[in-house]
């Protein structure tokens, strides 16, 4: 038995023991979902996903301005008091579990009164004007180009301690994009909206991956002796993940994981499983939490306020909040889906707010901290549900993601 799976084990005893017993599971989506690529020694050489969306700029489109749509009607045909509750139970759940409760509330505020707007908004007129002077389709065209020098499909390189670091050049498309925007589009709510198309369409593309490797790290917590991968292989493939994550200007920690590509991604695994350990730990102690399940290295099911939820391990509610992110509400399915649907169109919205630029860049992180990472992370519950044969459950996590380009 090698040592990473003696690892696996004790730690696999030790959650067991403390939090519950998880179903069984089976790595039959892991077989359905990844390729491993071996070279002529049998070492491996790259995982990948075997299901990629062919990119086009148009599902996003059609997407959000259906959602525009139909948010606006849902407003436009609903009581007064009826939208207005629904706008106040959006603004409590913002400003609850705020460490900061003056910040979170202004900021929700603002994206409160962006959702109000929405009705003024001429949609069709909006989204044909950012289709003029042709920026759209050269930011298309250019990301195509960058995706095939990519290959968005790999998820982890174990052969190339810089492979991800080097990646960068989808955020050149994207920048390149942006200036030209500026030069084309006078109107500022046009500008705006463009813009928001351009960067969400970038970063929903990219996170196929992200989704991705974190459904392969529930893979390889939970199946490493059965992938046909030897110990080093599996410690470099998830030093190849947690390496994609360093960010451009991180050539000092693309160092170290250079220096220590042996071990680099289990020591930041780890550190993730013992965060998530003491977090369990101490909502048991201080009571907010009961029954805990714990599902894999970022999720736990449990019992709060009453109410059967999901939580998060891996992130907070929001950049203002030290309170863990809740995945799921059993009583309530659609919620989460529902939150952060409106988030993204109150983003979209603030683009013809007439508010200054730092306060609009302000809100938007804001909302941005209660989703992006969220969503991209809960590949790793994807990953949980399927191998337990939970398709039901598999599908509302997918459904929740509201990514267009996601493929499961």
């Amino acid at each position: 038995m090698n040592k990473t799976w003696m690892v696996f084990l004790i730690l696999g005893l030790s959650l067991q023991a403390a939090f519950g017993t998880s179903p069984e599971q089976s790595m039959d989506g892991f077989n359905k979902r990844f390729k491993i690529v071996k070279n002529d020694q049998g070492e491996v050489t790259a995982v990948k996903m075997k299901f990629l969306s062919k990119f086009s700029i148009s599902p996003y489109l059609v997407q959000i301005k259906n959602d525009l749509k139909e948010e606006i009607a849902r407003i436009q045909n609903a009581d007064k008091s009826e939208t207005s509750a629904e706008l106040d139970a959006f603004v409590d759940y913002m400003v609850a579990n705020s460490d900061k409760s003056d910040e979170a509330y202004e900021n929700a505020k603002v994206v409160r009164e962006s959702l109000e707007n929405l009705p003024l908004i001429d949609v069709d007129k909006a989204f044909a004007d950012i289709q003029q002077h042709n920026v759209l389709k050269a930011f298309e065209f250019d990301l195509k180009k960058a995706l095939k020098m990519l290959d968005l499909s790999i998820v982890a390189d174990p052969t190339d301690a810089r492979y991800f670091y080097r990646k960068t050049v989808t955020y050149e498309v994207v920048t390149r994009a942006l200036n030209f925007a500026k030069k084309r589009f006078g109107n500022i709510p046009v500008l705006n909206l463009a813009s928001f198309v351009i960067v969400k369409v970038h970063d929903l593309v990219i996170e196929q991956r992200q989704f991705h490797q974190n459904m392969l790290l529930h893979y390889l917590q939970n199946f490493e002796t059965k992938l046909g991968m030897s110990e080093s292989d599996v410690n470099k493939v998830f030093s190849s993940v947690y390496e994609s994550r360093i960010g451009v200007t991180g050539y000092g920690e693309s160092n170290r994981a250079a220096n220590n590509w042996e071990m680099y991604g289990l020591d930041k695994f780890f550190a993730v499983v013992r965060v998530g350990n003491n977090k369990v730990r101490q909502a048991g102690m201080n009571g907010t939490m009961s029954n805990p399940v714990r599902y894999n290295f970022g999720f736990v099911e449990a019992v709060e306020d009453g109410e059967r939820v999901v939580k998060n391990l891996m992130n907070n509610q929001h950049m203002l909040s030290s309170k863990m992110g809740t995945a799921y509400y059993y009583s309530k399915p659609n919620k989460v889906k529902r939150f952060r649907s409106l988030l993204n169109l109150g983003q979209v919205g603030l683009g013809f707010l007439p508010i200054p630029g730092w306060i609009k860049s302000l809100v938007e992180n804001f909302a941005e901290s209660f989703y992006v990472e969220q969503k991209r992370n809960e590949g790793a519950l994807v990953g949980f549900f399927e191998s337990t044969g939970n398709t039901f459950m598999m599908k509302q996590i997918a459904r929740q993601n509201i990514n267009p380009y996601l493929v499961l």
